[in-house]
């Protein structure tokens, strides 16, 4: 049983981190300091096993603005990395879009990651991340906050003035404040600082077991390397705790937000997203940031969707496979919007008064250039596989049986016992690639998408 609420449009709030591993939240990590998470989590549907569609941060958020594969939007890795120049234009729809034409006050503060101003989005007010010197982080209390870090604080203070003097009405509001938190660089906040004792952490298992003896030959190669290679044992556990540190601090920016809805009476009948662009390895197979890796820690992220007031859901924790491509057509369906076509990869709204998992869900992810060079690939993953095929000149697969070796240790991807379970995952995974307008590395690199000539209006 279930029923959903008459109101015509709920105010929508969408609680934005960066480089999140899905388990760092309190109520499922004892370690992590989340009170705000945990408590969000008592009010949410929680989604436990859901997937970015890309481990990287301009990808992931132009495939969340537009419900679009990154391949689709022509947005595939950072501006300027590769001689890329891929940006979110115009030409297509977005969240703020679809939202202000709904009738919504739309506002944005923090990450964007666009490489368009904000206006051009859809979004009305707002204030993207800027450089803060040390003149001003003295007196806004961030002197001890590495640079790269402290728009963060500005944007949750910006955020906080802006609800302050907001005045409810007729209109709704749709907000997104979105943090650079977790991401690197890493530093302590002193004030979490004895919370997480470094000898006390525990690092992922396959750091210690992961030999790489049927991966990829890059992956060892990068592993060793001194950028994005795991840490020694000792300097990889004093991440991780200031990992929690940062976890922590982005936990008490999102609280002071829910202070303010509180304060205006808008939390109950507040649709409220919460979602990671990607994770983080973390030590995990040797590695540590991202990269090219179609790895747990790096593709499945936390998910939290709280509904008004009076929803009613078959089930508050959800085991379904869900895609953050999804998610922009979940919160236009929660708010009662029409669903543009554009938004045509589905969404997840349904899932949680549905009393049990369709048989046969799957998802798709895809990985093109990092930091540590280019490594192309396009995978699928279902309830007990996960398939990688990589093109260009890395051309080459991983498989993986997640029922029996969850932590990706094994590549079965060669091995003949598993050849009908490759053979169908390969075939789909093909197919969707081709359908949704993938191509091979030669288009990727040609002066046309480089210059984003493809992606203009």
């Amino acid at each position: 049983m279930f029923t959903v609420p008459q109101s015509n449009h709920p105010n929508v709030l969408v609680l934005m981190c960066d480089q999140m591993q899905h388990s760092r939240m309190n109520f499922i990590d004892p370690i992590a300091h989340t009170p705000f998470l945990n408590d969000l989590a008592a009010e949410s549907v929680y989604f436990k096993n859901a997937y970015t569609c890309h481990g990287q941060c301009v990808p992931a958020r132009a495939a969340f603005q537009t419900g679009l594969y990154p391949h689709e939007c022509g947005v595939m890795v950072i501006y300027g990395f590769h001689g890329h120049g891929a940006r979110l234009t115009p030409k297509y729809q977005t969240l703020g879009h679809c939202f202000k034409e709904a009738g919504y006050q739309t506002a944005y503060f923090g990450k964007t990651h666009f490489g368009v101003p904000l206006d051009q989005l859809g979004y009305e007010t707002g204030v993207e991340n800027s450089p803060i010197d040390d003149d001003e982080a003295e007196r806004l209390g961030t002197r001890h906050v590495p640079k790269p870090l402290r728009p963060d604080y500005r944007a949750c203070d910006q955020t906080v003035d802006f609800l302050r003097s907001y005045q409810p009405s007729d209109k709704p509001l749709f907000l997104t404040f979105s943090t650079n938190l977790p991401h690197p660089p890493f530093f302590t906040e002193p004030r979490w600082a004895e919370r997480f004792r470094v000898t006390e952490l525990d690092l992922a298992p396959s750091y210690y077991e992961e030999t790489f003896a049927d991966k990829p030959l890059f992956q060892k190669e990068h592993a060793l390397d001194g950028n994005h290679g795991a840490l020694d044992e000792l300097e990889q556990r004093r991440e991780l705790a200031q990992y929690y540190t940062m976890i922590a601090e982005m936990d008490s920016h999102f609280a002071r937000i829910r202070a303010e809805y509180e304060r205006l009476g808008l939390w109950d009948d507040t649709v409220v997203l919460f979602i990671a662009d990607h994770g983080d390895m973390m030590g995990a197979h040797r590695m540590r940031l991202k990269g090219t890796l179609p790895y747990e820690e790096l593709y499945r992220i936390p998910c939290m969707l709280k509904l008004p007031r009076g929803t009613r859901v078959a089930r508050a924790v959800v085991d379904d496979l869900v895609s953050s491509v999804r998610a922009p057509a979940t919160l236009l369906k929660a708010a009662h919007i029409d669903v543009p076509a554009q938004f045509h990869n589905g969404d997840f709204y349904d899932v949680p008064f549905q009393t049990e998992a369709p048989e046969g869900e799957h998802i798709f992810f895809e990985h093109y250039a990092a930091y540590w060079g280019l490594h192309p690939f396009y995978a699928i993953r279902d309830r007990s596989f996960k398939y990688v095929r990589y093109y260009g000149d890395d051309a080459c697969e991983e498989m993986y049986d997640l029922d029996n070796d969850p932590r990706e240790l094994h590549n079965i991807a060669a091995n003949p016992q598993y050849e009908a379970q490759r053979g169908a995952l390969a075939q789909r995974a093909d197919a969707w690639w081709r359908e949704t307008g993938g191509r091979d590395l030669a288009y990727y690199e040609s002066a046309d998408f480089k210059t984003n000539t493809h992606n203009r209006v």
